[in-house]
């Protein structure tokens, strides 16, 4: 009928298990794929920024840093971004998709883009490594990355609100007019940035034993922690932006949620300002390591109750909009199972490689080769 948003039918193939265990398994498997986002697209802005310094034995070295994390980071994260989004379609894969066939060329092209800023960031990290400058490819696949992120953000909008979809039809452009965008964008973005400059310390502290090395990890780590204070100072405001973005009827559902969906938004922000709190107080990272160490714990909380209170937005414009729906289920354990061994030992393979990695130093020679 006019007027009745076209929602796909629910699929008569029942889910595998309870949809509670696939929410929980979608947020454990996106945790672990968001922080691959912020690395790598924190790490494309950052090492943009240290290829521009004009102090080249200070931002040239960053920028190295920053493109070798990044190719490694970049194939993790898609690696791991499989199963939240096989998790997605589980759960709402008749809203998902609908929004990913709308915005077709956009969702297509995605790959394309995507492989673009991967050899963009080899090209750069060869470049550095042969003591070539690379701020063109770095800030290339910034863009390439940031182009990504907003392709995302634009789909994951369109799949809530099933009422724009007619307007998208009509306009793909339409899909990226909602006033949440620009501040949902920023907000990743942001987040992306704090974890790449506390991660840039961090480093820099970890490998700073020697005296005639502590000059310059610590003008690297005092870097970093600057940019992180920065971004999350922007984090906030952004942050209130986007709250004061959502539609109305859904910010008011997810605060009578209780404290079911108010106590981890509420956590989440207090999480920040303690963030904010310790990357302040940090005035010489080396020696005060505490207090950096504090700051890369308060981000990775903060990041954890916000994902929680995404997921629990996300499930509020779904009921807003009408279109959830209790799927049948037949539950399948052995499958459940043979899927959490394979996924348990591939993490742990993957914390293995990359503690590896960062710590094994190979000597020079043949020999070694």
């Amino acid at each position: 009928m006019p007027g009745e948003t076209p929602l796909p039918a629910l699929d008569p193939m029942p889910i595998p298990g309870p949809p509670w265990l696939f929410h929980a398994l979608w947020l454990v498997t996106f945790a672990v794929h968001v922080v691959g986002v912020n690395v790598v697209l924190g790490s494309a802005i950052l090492g943009t920024f240290a290829s521009l310094d004009r102090d080249r034995a200070f931002g040239r070295p960053i920028a190295r840093l920053f493109a070798e994390v990044s190719t490694w980071a970049i194939a993790l994260t898609i690696t791991f971004g499989i199963a939240p989004l096989l998790f997605l379609q589980v759960l709402h894969g008749r809203l998902f998709y609908s929004a990913t066939v709308i915005l077709a060329p956009a969702w297509l092209g995605l790959l394309l883009v995507l492989m673009a800023a991967y050899y963009l960031t080899y090209a750069a990290k060869y470049r550095l490594r042969a003591g070539k400058e690379a701020a063109l490819p770095l800030a290339l696949s910034a863009l390439l990355f940031l182009a990504v992120a907003a392709i995302q953000v634009a789909v994951h909008l369109l799949s809530v609100q099933p009422g724009r979809w007619e307007a998208a039809l009509a306009s793909p452009w339409a899909a990226f007019s909602d006033r949440a965008f620009l501040p949902r964008l920023f907000h990743f973005v942001l987040a992306g940035v704090t974890l790449a400059g506390i991660l840039l310390s961090w480093l820099a502290v970890r490998r700073a034993p020697a005296a005639e090395d502590r000059a310059t990890a610590a003008a690297r780590a005092t870097w970093g922690v600057k940019i992180a204070l920065l971004a999350t100072l922007l984090q906030l405001v952004v942050g209130l932006w986007l709250t004061i973005s959502v539609p109305r009827d859904v910010l008011l559902g997810l605060m009578r949620g209780g404290a079911a969906t108010m106590a981890p938004f509420t956590l989440g922000i207090a999480a920040g300002f303690g963030l904010l709190v310790f990357l302040a107080r940090v005035r010489d990272p080396i020696a005060d390591r505490s207090s950096l160490r504090r700051a890369l714990e308060l981000f990775g909380l903060a990041m954890l109750l916000m994902l929680v209170t995404r997921h629990q937005l996300r499930d509020v414009y779904i009921d807003v909009a009408k279109a959830g729906a209790a799927p049948a289920t037949a539950a399948q354990w052995g499958v459940f199972a043979i899927f959490l061994v394979s996924f348990v030992g591939c993490a742990a393979l993957c914390v293995v490689a990359l503690r590896r990695s960062a710590t094994d130093r190979p000597g020079p020679g043949g020999a070694t080769a």
